[in-house]
Order: structure tokens, then C-alpha cells, then sequence
């Protein structure tokens, strides 16, 4: 059983935590966390170092990590930290929780996340880093793009496509082959029935500009 190291130990991490104690394919060596605090334990794993320990960690001998942080509002924190762990030479798995429901031929790139009783359907695509939370449903031929967050009970119907860097808030629908842009943000529990351009805010069946552009 490999090591892997996670880092982030908020409440997005204690969900990947449990997904991949189930799975049995990995053994979590500790958290990795910017504000280093030693007190800090879940189901026995540590703190063992902050960002600028990285390298260190890996040169230890624990190749595999995984970011645990979730979207917080903006997909270049996801971004960023891949991009260092890629730098250092670090595998990012694919990490699938023992309940989600992923069809054979569904495309899925490293670092995703896929959470409990999540649905991924045929012919599907999740890019790199994305987040497929708990019980959201991509159907079949969705495109997901990189650093996506498909929050809690979101539904991608069927033929849509989701830009990078985009969430789809807890308990939204996005109807058949609507398009939503990058860098989008879709209020929860929002129907979205029409295509979304890059860089909107869509919250209570209204588009505006995001003023918080990534």
C-alpha cells in the first residue's frame, strides 16, 4: 500500500480521508497544511509539514498526494497547488469513493474527486482536479473542465459542458447541452436553462457580471 499525503485538513479533506480509508488502496502518512498546527489530528493522522515542506516529504519517499481543499469561491487555489505538486514530481490519483457509481467508458483525469454515491454516466469527461461531490450526477456525455467543484446533489444533464475553473452550487440543474462558461460561479439550488458566458455569476434565475474575476 503506497503512501499519500493530503494536503488541507478542513471538512472537504475529512470527506477525501474517509473515501480513501474505504478504498484501502492508499495509507495516509499525515496532512500537509499552510498554518502548520501540530495539535491538529483526525482519525489519527498529523500535520506532518506546510507547503514549504513539500519537496521534503517527497524526497522521504511519498510520491502520491491529493488536494484536499475544496473551491472556497475561487478555482486557482486548486490550480496552484497542482501546479507545485506537479513541479516536485508527485503522482495525484484519481480518488473514487467505494459508493460513486462511474459508467466504463467515462473519462476521468488525475486529481478528481469523486464523493459518495456521486454518478458519473457513459461517456462522460472530468478533467484534471475537478470535484464530483457528494451525490451530484453527470450524465452521459458531459464535459467537465479542469478545477471544476460539482457541489453537493447537482445534477449535469445529459450533453452539457461545464468551462474550467467552475461551480455548480449544491442542488442546482443544469439542463441537456446548455453550456456554461469558465470562471463561472451558479447560485445554489438554480435551474440554468440557457447557456452561461465566461466569468458570470448566476444566482436566483439571473445573470450578472462576476466582479471577482479569476
Amino acid at each position: 500500500m503506497e503512501d499519500i499525503v493530503l494536503l488541507g485538513c478542513g471538512g472537504h479533506a475529512r470527506s477525501v480521508t474517509d473515501s480513501i480509508e474505504q478504498s484501502g488502496r492508499f495509507h495516509i502518512a499525515g496532512f500537509v497544511d499552510k498554518n502548520m498546527d501540530s495539535n491538529f489530528s483526525y482519525r489519527n493522522h498529523k500535520v506532518i509539514g506546510n507547503d514549504d515542506d513539500l519537496q521534503k516529504i517527497y524526497d522521504s519517499g511519498i510520491h502520491y498526494a491529493f488536494v484536499g481543499i475544496a473551491y472556497l469561491g475561487k478555482g486557482d487555489i486548486r490550480d496552484r497547488l497542482y501546479r507545485k505538486l506537479k513541479e516536485i514530481g508527485y503522482i495525484l490519483p484519481i480518488i473514487m469513493d467505494c459508493s460513486a457509481v462511474v459508467a466504463m467508458d467515462a473519462q476521468i483525469e488525475e486529481g478528481v474527486f469523486i464523493g459518495k454515491n456521486a454518478v458519473v454516466n457513459s461517456n462522460a469527461f472530468i478533467g484534471t482536479m475537478a470535484i464530483i461531490n457528494t451525490a451530484a450526477i453527470v450524465e452521459h456525455d458531459c464535459q467537465i473542465g479542469r478545477f471544476c467543484h460539482i457541489a453537493v446533489s447537482a445534477v449535469i444533464c445529459g450533453g452539457s459542458n461545464i468551462g474550467r475553473n467552475t461551480l455548480i452550487g449544491a442542488n442546482s440543474t443544469i439542463i441537456q447541452s446548455v453550456n456554461i462558461g469558465k470562471n463561472c460561479i451558479i447560485g445554489a439550488g438554480s435551474i440554468v436553462r440557457k447557456n452561461i458566458e465566461d466569468n458570470m455569476l448566476f444566482k436566483d434565475g439571473e445573470k450578472m457580471q462576476n466582479l471577482n474575476k479569476r
